[in-house]
């Protein structure tokens, strides 16, 4: 008897406990707390430099002032991370994610871990526009002599960008990227690039111009298209979706540059209390008109163009609902097997 007045009282005191917690304010909640961002990429890349921006300035902004560090898991072209923090990230707040977006049709394309379309979005940072990339020793300078010799593109797998762009272009254009996959992030593939183990890659557009601005500078690297929102400093450089004539191609296209409408997008696993979900959305904005914050992001040369989580959720929701013959054809010229 006195074993089950226990238990029991330990239980209703762990049940007293969660609905305290429940009754807080979010500043009550954050306050000493620590908010962790999983970043889906390595430290090296763009996506890390974000992070360390976000980390760095948005903790003064959320109620109760918490600290606010970042946290690397790549691998699976994002689906590492993005599978953490759906599945065993906390669900009070206290665990963001920070999108490697290719893994938002992952679940769609080839199985994932987690059901991208239940992701609480709390807004981007910037979209992202993309380019595919070549040294410029590569013996392929263009589309069309990419048709006709073989150039070797580092990957970091079949889920990111990095694999997608390239084989839907072998598939739908006939260039002959030969994709080596099994890179640990994009900071690798560009140490490959300079060292002539691999020609080129695909890379979002601040990747360069945020962490490779001298190369850029110094002309070290060509673009060989570009894609997702045009970008006005190329406009001599091609834009992808024009080269494409076939209607179905484009559509294919236009659900995968949801990697690039959604950009450096942070979210939030399913479940998280709906107060805190906006003190989090209504912080992140706060942060995004931050003099000094907006001072570091010049500094490194990092566009600051924010998306509201509601438009994202909108964004996402219309670009998921891909035909399922589409889908199919797509996974098809994809090379991946039926999920």
């Amino acid at each position: 008897m006195k074993t089950g007045a226990i238990l029991v009282a330990g239980l209703t005191g762990a049940g007293l406990v969660a609905t305290s917690a429940m009754a807080m304010t979010p500043a009550e909640f954050f306050k000493g707390k620590t908010v962790t961002i999983t970043v889906a990429g390595s430290a090296g890349g763009s996506l890390g430099l974000y992070c360390r921006l976000l980390a760095s300035h948005w903790g003064e902004h959320i109620p109760g002032k918490p600290s606010t560090i970042c946290a690397f898991r790549p691998g699976g072209g994002g689906t590492k991370g993005a599978a953490w923090v759906y599945n065993k990230g906390k669900k009070d707040g206290t665990d963001v994610g920070q999108i490697l977006a290719p893994s938002i049709m992952a679940p769609m394309l080839r199985g994932a871990k987690y059901d991208s379309r239940k992701f609480i979005w709390l807004g981007s940072m910037t979209p992202r526009p993309s380019v595919v990339t070549v040294w410029h020793t590569s013996p392929a300078k263009t589309v069309e002599e990419a048709q006709k010799v073989a150039i070797k593109m580092g990957s970091t797998g079949f889920g990111s960008s990095t694999y997608l762009i390239p084989q839907f272009m072998n598939a739908v254009l006939g260039t002959k990227f030969e994709i080596i996959r099994g890179y640990r992030g994009g900071a690798p593939i560009n140490k490959a690039m300079e060292q002539g183990e691999v020609n080129g890659r695909m890379n979002y557009w601040t990747g360069w111009t945020t962490v490779k601005a001298a190369w850029l500078k110094e002309k070290k690297i060509i673009q060989l298209v570009q894609y997702g929102p045009r970008i006005p400093e190329l406009k001599n450089t091609r834009y992808l979706g024009d080269l494409l004539k076939n209607e179905d191609h484009k559509k294919m296209l236009a659900f995968l540059e949801i990697a690039e409408q959604v950009g450096i997008g942070m979210y939030l696993p399913p479940g998280v209390p709906k107060d805190r979900v906006a003190a989090l959305r209504a912080s992140f904005f706060a942060m995004m008109k931050d003099k000094k914050f907006l001072a570091a992001a010049g500094k490194r040369r990092a566009p600051i163009v924010p998306v509201s989580g509601e438009a994202l959720e909108k964004l996402t929701t219309k670009a998921l609902a891909l035909d399922d013959k589409l889908l199919a054809d797509l996974r098809k010229l994809l090379k991946f097997k039926k999920r």
